[in-house]
C-alpha cells in the first residue's frame, strides 16, 4: 500500500469527474504483496477481482477480493470492503476512506493483522507537479498511525489515450501491526513457518518486533503507471520499487538481533471497465 494516487489529475486518470454515477469492474494480478517496504520472504501474488460504485456526489463504495496464486496455496487470501468520499474543487483534491479487511487464517501476508483502516488525504495541482500527503490510523491488535506524501505527474501520449505517471513516495509510521504478524503468520518466524526460506536467524513463536510503537520514517518508493484508454476500457500496469530503511529489533528467547532489509520491486497489471 504504496501512496494513495497515482496522477496528475484524478479526475482525468480515475474518470472520478462527479457529473455521473458509475460501476467499475476491474481484474488486477500483482507479483507480489509490500506495505512499508515489507514483505514475507514467500512471496504473496495475488488476483484481484473488484467491484466499486462511484456517486456523482463523491460518495463511493469498493468491495474486492484476492485470490493466492502462489504454488500449493490456492485460495481465497484476503478480502476488502471499503466505503469513503472523494471532494474535488479546481485543483485541490481530498478525500476520507474507511476500509475493513479479512484475512485467511493461513494467510503470511505482511499486512493480515490488520483488520480496520482508516485513510485521509489531501492534494494539489500545480499543473507542473501533483503534491499529495496522507494520514491513515491501522487497527490491529493495537493502533497505529501512518503518514506519508508523494511526488507525481503525467505525461498524456497517443491524443490522451496513454497516461504515463512516474512518482515518488516517502511513508512513515508505527509497527505495531508488524509485530503481531512477526509473532502470528512470518513464515520465518510465526505460524506460517517453513513455507519461505529464512534468510536470517529462526526466532520462537515467542518472538516480537521491539519498538513497533515508535514512529518512524520506513521506506522511500519510487512507481511508474502506464494506463491506455479505450471508450469504456482502461488497460493499466504498475511497478514500484521500494528502499526500506530503519530495521527493526527482533528479540527471541535465544537473544536479539536487527531486522534485515533488502530493496524490492513489485508490479501489477490488469483491466478496468466503466458503466
Amino acid at each position: 500500500m504504496p501512496a494513495i494516487v497515482l496522477a496528475q489529475s484524478i479526475k482525468f486518470m480515475y474518470d472520478s469527474t462527479g457529473e455521473k454515477s458509475q460501476v467499475r469492474l476491474s481484474l488486477r494480478y500483482t507479483s507480489d504483496y509490500f506495505y512499508m517496504g515489507r514483505s514475507d520472504s514467500a512471496i504473496a501474488p495475488y488476483l484481484s477481482p473488484a467491484i466499486t460504485y462511484y456517486h456523482k456526489s463523491g460518495f463511493f463504495f469498493h468491495s474486492s477480493l484476492s485470490y493466492l496464486t502462489a504454488k500449493g496455496e490456492g485460495r481465497i487470501d484476503m478480502m476488502m470492503l471499503t466505503g469513503g468520499y472523494d471532494y474535488y474543487r479546481n485543483d485541490l483534491t481530498m478525500g476520507v476512506s474507511l476500509s475493513q479487511f479479512s484475512f485467511s487464517n493461513e494467510s503470511y501476508n505482511v499486512f493480515a493483522e490488520m483488520s480496520t483502516y482508516l485513510n485521509g488525504y489531501a492534494g494539489y495541482d500545480f499543473r507542473w507537479l501533483n503534491m499529495y500527503v496522507d494520514a491513515s490510523l491501522g487497527f490491529s491488535g493495537s493502533t497505529d498511525v501512518f503518514l506519508g506524501a508523494e511526488l507525481n505527474r503525467t505525461f498524456y501520449l497517443l491524443n490522451y489515450k496513454l497516461l504515463i505517471t512516474p512518482s515518488v513516495y516517502i511513508n512513515a509510521g508505527s509497527q505495531e501491526y508488524y509485530s503481531q504478524y512477526y509473532t502470528n503468520r512470518s513464515t520465518q518466524t510465526g505460524a506460517g513457518k517453513g513455507k519461505g526460506k529464512p534468510q536470517q536467524p529462526t526466532p520462537t513463536q515467542n518472538s516480537q518486533t521491539l519498538a513497533s510503537t515508535k514512529f518512524q520514517l520506513l521506506d522511500y518508493e519510487a512507481g511508474l503507471n502506464l494506463t491506455y484508454k479505450i471508450q469504456k476500457i482502461r488497460l493499466f500496469g504498475i511497478g514500484t520499487w521500494t528502499f526500506p530503511v530503519n530495521p527493526a529489533s527482533i528479540v527471541t528467547d535465544t537473544g536479539e538481533y536487527e531486522e534485515e532489509l533488502t530493496n524490492g520491486f513489485f508490479w501489477s497489471t490488469g483491466v478496468r471497465v466503466i458503466f
